[in-house]
C-alpha cells in the first residue's frame, strides 16, 4: 500500500450506532464519535444535508469486513466530490448571507474556523483550513465589494405619507414596495425621493385627477449582478427599465442618456405649475413603475392600469370563401374590432397621464353642425 496515500475510511463494526459513518470519520480525524454525530445532526435540521451526506458516505465508505483496495479509487474520488459539494455550498451559504446583509456571520463564521485549527480543535490542518475559509470569504468579499445587497423582508410594504415632509428613504427586499402619493400634499417645486429597490417591483402611485411632472434617475445595478445575469442570458434582469405613466422609459433626455446613470422623464406639459417628482431609483433588478391612479384602483392589483396599448385587428382576408362564409367571418371581426376600439380610445385617454391629456374635452361632430349653422 502507497504510504504518500491517505489510509481510505472504513465503517467500522464496533461502536457504530447505524451504518458506522461517524465511527469511521471520528476514527479518521481522531475526534469523538459523539462530535461527528452532532454534527450530522445539525446539517440535518439546518440545511437538511446531513442525511443526504451520510448515506452517501455510507454507499460510498466500505465496511471494515470489506476488501477496500479495490475500491481506494472510487473512495479518493468520492472524497473529492464531497469536499468539492461541501466548499460549494459554503460559497453559497456566505453568499445568500452578504447579499441579505449577514456578511459579519461569514466573517465570524471564518474566523472561528481559522482560530479552531491554530488551537488544535478541528483536525484539518493550516492549509486545508484555507479551503472553507476561502469558500466562505471569497465570494462574500466580492459581493460586498460589488455593492449587492437586498433587505432581508419577505413582506409588501404599502406606504401612504400624509406630504412631502414624511417623504423619506425607501427600501424594499424580496416583495413590492407600493408608494401611494394619491392623497399626499405635494408643493409646486421639486419633491426629491431616494427608493433603493431590491429583486421586486415598486409601484409609485400618483394622483389621477391633478399632474405632478416625473423624473427618474436610475443607478446602473452593481457590476457582478449585470455581470451574473449576463451570463444566464438574462441581461435585461439587471437594467430594467423604467415605466412612466405605462410607457418604457417615457420621454429619454439626450443628454442623460450618455452617462452611466440614464435620467428618464414623463412626457408632460410643464406650461402649468405642478409639483416635481425627482426620483434617485436604485435597483438590483426590481422594476420600477409610476403612474396615475384613480382612487378606486388598487395599484398593488391593477399595477398596468389602465392597461396595454392596443393594437385593432384588421379587416379578415375573405377572398375565395364562399359568400355566407364570408359574411359570418365579417360580422365576427366587426364586433370583435368595435371592441378592441373603445378599448385602444380608453387606454389612449389615461396613458400618457393627467399632465400631457388635454384638458377640454374633444368636440363631437354634433357640436361642430351646431357652431356651422350658427
Amino acid at each position: 500500500m502507497d504510504e504518500g496515500l491517505p489510509t481510505p475510511i472504513t465503517r467500522p463494526r464496533a461502536g457504530r450506532w447505524l451504518g458506522g459513518v461517524c465511527a469511521g470519520l471520528a476514527r479518521r480525524w481522531e475526534v469523538p464519535a459523539g462530535t461527528v454525530r452532532l454534527w450530522f445532526a445539525l446539517g440535518s435540521v439546518l440545511l437538511g444535508l446531513g442525511v443526504l451526506v451520510y448515506v452517501a458516505a455510507w454507499l460510498i465508505f466500505p465496511a471494515e469486513s470489506e476488501d477496500g483496495r479495490g475500491q481506494r479509487g472510487i473512495v479518493l474520488l468520492a472524497q473529492a466530490c464531497g469536499a468539492l459539494i461541501g466548499l460549494a455550498t459554503l460559497a453559497g451559504a456566505g453568499a445568500v448571507a452578504t447579499v441579505f446583509g449577514f456578511g459579519w456571520v461569514i466573517v465570524a463564521l471564518a474566523a472561528a474556523i481559522l482560530v479552531g485549527t491554530l488551537a488544535g480543535w478541528a483536525k484539518l490542518g493550516p492549509a486545508w483550513a484555507l479551503l472553507p475559509i476561502g469558500a466562505l470569504v471569497l465570494p462574500s468579499a466580492a459581493l460586498a465589494v460589488g455593492g449587492v445587497r437586498v433587505e432581508p423582508t419577505t413582506q409588501a410594504v404599502t406606504v401612504a405619507p400624509k406630504d412631502s415632509a414624511e417623504l423619506r428613504d425607501y427600501t424594499s427586499g424580496l416583495n413590492t414596495l407600493t408608494l401611494d402619493l394619491r392623497d399626499t400634499a405635494l408643493p409646486n417645486e421639486t419633491v426629491p425621493l431616494h427608493i433603493e429597490a431590491g429583486v421586486r417591483r415598486t409601484l409609485v402611485a400618483l394622483p389621477h385627477d391633478r399632474c405632478v411632472h416625473v423624473r427618474v434617475t436610475q443607478h446602473q445595478p452593481p457590476m457582478v449582478l449585470r455581470v451574473g445575469t449576463a451570463l444566464l442570458g438574462e441581461g435585461n434582469l439587471s437594467s430594467p427599465t423604467p415605466i412612466l405613466f405605462g410607457q418604457y422609459g417615457a420621454v429619454t433626455d439626450e443628454e442623460a442618456a450618455s452617462r452611466r446613470d440614464p435620467t428618464f422623464t414623463a412626457p408632460t406639459d410643464t406650461s402649468a405649475p405642478a409639483p416635481t417628482l425627482d426620483i434617485d431609483y436604485t435597483t438590483m433588478g426590481g422594476e420600477l413603475v409610476v403612474r396615475d391612479y384613480p382612487d378606486a384602483v388598487n395599484p398593488r392589483e391593477f399595477p398596468d392600469w389602465p392597461g396595454y396599448e392596443v393594437y385593432p385587428e384588421e379587416r379578415p382576408d375573405t377572398t375565395g370563401l364562399p359568400s355566407a362564409e364570408a359574411d359570418l367571418l365579417l360580422s365576427e371581426w366587426r364586433e370583435r374590432r368595435a371592441a378592441q376600439d373603445v378599448d385602444k380610445a380608453r387606454v389612449d385617454r389615461f396613458m400618457a397621464g393627467p399632465c400631457a391629456r388635454p384638458q377640454p374635452e374633444a368636440k363631437t361632430k354634433k357640436t361642430k353642425k351646431k357652431k356651422r349653422n350658427r
